[in-house]
């Protein structure tokens, strides 16, 4: 598939879950982000954060990145999950 296409598909996408209600895409973009991290030893916050100079904001970034991502998927799925109510 092209990428081009790929990238409107997913932006639609994202666009019509949240008008929607639902967050967990997100949550899957979120953690789908994190796997080229692991790898690369990048990721970006504001700018670009390296494994190699700065490993507790790196692992931070790519835990926080986790928790938000599998927080989407887990409260759109299980909205009383933790007795969470929206």
């Amino acid at each position: 598939m092209n990428m081009r296409v790929l990238n409107y598909s997913t932006f639609v996408a994202l666009m019509v879950s949240t008008a929607l209600g639902y967050q967990f895409l997100w949550g899957v973009l979120f953690l789908y982000w994190t796997v080229p991290n692991f790898y690369s030893g990048h990721a970006f916050l504001v700018s670009d954060v390296r494994r190699d100079e700065d490993p507790v904001l790196f692992w931070s970034v790519q835990g926080a990145w986790c928790v938000l991502g599998l927080s989407l998927i887990v409260f759109d799925f299980f909205p009383n999950f933790l007795g969470a109510s929206w």
